[in-house]
C-alpha cells in the first residue's frame, strides 16, 4: 500500500501548493503525516515532472511559480481465488521469431491485474 500512499500525498501535496496553504516546511510536512526531510524528497519527485515550486517566506507557503496541472490516477482490482481468470496474448517476452518478418506469439496466464 505504500505507492498508493505515496500517490495520495502527492496529490494532496499538489492541492495545497495550488491554493498556497502548504504553511512552513515543517507544517507542510505535518499536514502530510511526513518528516521535514521526506517532504523535500516528495517535492524533489514533483519537480522531476516539471513542476515549478518556489517557497515564499512573506507567505509562508509553497507556490507554483508558473501554470502546473498534475494529474496522478491509479486503479486497483482485487481478484478473488474463485473468480480466479486467464487472460492470454498480447506482446511479451516469449515472443518468438519464426522466420522472415513472422513471429509466434506464445500465450502467458496471468492471475491478477493491477491497472
Amino acid at each position: 500500500m505504500n505507492f498508493i500512499k505515496q500517490i495520495e500525498r502527492i496529490n494532496k501535496a499538489h492541492s495545497l501548493i495550488i491554493s498556497e496553504k502548504t504553511g512552513t516546511p515543517e507544517a507542510f510536512a505535518k499536514k502530510l503525516s511526513m518528516g521535514r526531510s521526506q517532504l523535500y524528497n516528495l517535492l524533489d519527485t514533483l519537480k522531476s515532472f516539471g513542476a515549478p515550486i518556489k517557497y515564499c517566506k512573506k507567505r509562508e507557503s509553497f507556490y507554483y511559480d508558473e501554470s502546473f496541472k498534475l494529474e496522478l490516477k491509479y486503479s486497483l482490482k482485487i481478484i478473488a481465488e474463485d473468480e480466479e481468470k486467464e487472460i492470454f496474448g498480447g506482446f511479451s517476452p516469449a515472443t518468438e521469431f519464426i522466420g522472415r518478418n513472422s513471429f509466434k506469439f506464445v500465450p502467458h496466464k496471468v492471475l491478477a491485474t493491477i491497472c
